[in-house]
């Protein structure tokens, strides 16, 4: 029988892989921007020009990660924690304020909380991205395109969702994007640094064949009209 090198940890390995597959999905909530842009602009009066900056303020969100990375190298993946915050304070204001729940809150604070909204994802990628490449350090690259793809297909998944179980609800869109992050909460248990393997296992690539397959097939299936 072949000589499989085992992994030590908290938790094996692949558990972990598959808990950063689905956190992967839902960071991907920056790419909604255009599913409730136009119900904010028309709610909220705003003009063009304003609905333009919202969607640099979003930008700016998804693109700012050398801190994450920094304290990533530090600290242990439950500053997962962080990107949930984030993701619950800044999605959080911005439907108090669709809503009118909260009415008249300035354009600011506005612009502000989309920022923190979006830099949600630069936390919940980079924690798994780099927690999965030292899990495997033999296959970095395979695991990191795994996981990059899978954050690639969020948009399609938000907008399948967005359509089919929120009824094109601008509203709803931004209170499950306040509330979704139980997700990764949930998630986070899993996420968890192993000791790697010291040596090269054939059975690696049998494993990592299922979720190469997946990421081929997702985008696809999410794309079809339905």
């Amino acid at each position: 029988m072949p000589n499989i090198v085992l992994k030590a940890g908290s938790r094996p390995p692949w558990v972990g892989l598959a808990a950063a597959a689905w956190v992967q999905v839902a960071a991907g909530n920056g790419y909604n921007f255009p599913l409730y842009s136009s119900a904010l602009k028309s709610v909220l009066g705003f003009n063009q020009q304003q609905l333009t900056l919202l969607g640099v303020a979003n930008d700016i969100g998804e693109s700012v990660g050398l801190i994450p990375g920094i304290v990533i190298n530090k600290l242990p993946p439950w500053v997962l924690s962080v990107g949930v915050v984030f993701c619950f304070l800044g999605y959080g204001v911005l439907w108090l304020a669709f809503s009118q729940t909260v009415p008249g809150l300035p354009y600011w604070l506005l612009w502000l909380a989309l920022v923190v909204a979006t830099n949600s994802n630069a936390w919940f990628g980079t924690a798994v991205l780099v927690t999965n490449m030292r899990n495997f350090p033999l296959s970095r690259g395979t695991v990191s395109g795994i996981l990059k793809g899978y954050v690639g297909i969020s948009a399609a998944v938000y907008t399948v969702l967005f359509n089919m179980a929120l009824g094109d609800s601008a509203s709803k869109l931004l209170l499950f994007l306040t509330l979704g992050i139980i997700i990764c909460l949930a998630m986070m248990f899993f996420i968890r640094p192993c000791t790697p393997a010291s040596g090269e296992d054939s059975s690696v690539h049998v494993h990592f064949f299922s979720p190469k397959l997946q990421a081929l097939c997702l985008p696809f299936i999410f794309s079809y009209p339905l």
